[in-house]
């Protein structure tokens, strides 16, 4: 499953709210094209939802999943999250320290998150060859993530400055 993010100009909102299947077209258009405010965070988007709290912050918790957003009809089950509430979005996510992921990396573990990000922990009696392999899978994961968190707070940025909203669904891969 990947989660798909897309800001919202008024005539695209108008669009969709006329016909909410035009999100299947535009989640199927992203592979054709690229979509001006699109933002495929593929299998990201569990781990980066882990890292921004799982919810317990009601403001981020809206960031990937946009779990207070209005479920839109249709087939695609999208959400939608007004300006209002995107420009709070961005705002939290600017203020986020350039090392959220890093900082908050291990709480993955043992969370079976989409996309195995950090289930390797690793063991203090691994050797040294399963450590470095750990610890290389490790940095290539939250290099990974950081890139996503950061493509995430552009996209947030972006359509907070032009007062547009955000449309939010999970598809299949």
């Amino acid at each position: 499953m990947d989660a798909i993010l897309c800001s919202l100009s008024p005539k695209r909102l108008a669009m969709i709210q006329e016909d909410p299947e035009v999100v299947i077209d535009l989640v199927d258009a992203r592979h054709e094209s690229e979509i001006p405010g699109l933002l495929d965070l593929g299998n990201t988007w569990h781990a980066l939802d882990v890292i921004l709290g799982e919810g317990k912050n009601a403001v981020l918790g809206d960031a990937v999943l946009a779990r207070t957003g209005e479920k839109l009809p249709g087939s695609a089950k999208a959400k939608l999250l007004g300006p209002a509430r995107v420009a709070e979005i961005a705002k939290a996510l600017a203020a986020l320290p350039a090392t959220q992921v890093r900082d908050k990396f291990k709480s993955l573990a043992g969370k079976q998150v989409h996309g195995n990000y950090g289930d390797d922990p690793g063991a203090d009696d691994d050797t040294a060859y399963l450590k470095e392999k750990v610890s290389k899978r490790q940095a290539e994961e939250i290099k990974e993530l950081s890139e996503a968190l950061v493509s995430l707070t552009a996209l947030y940025a972006e359509a907070a400055k032009t007062k547009q909203s955000m449309l939010m669904v999970i598809v299949s891969s």
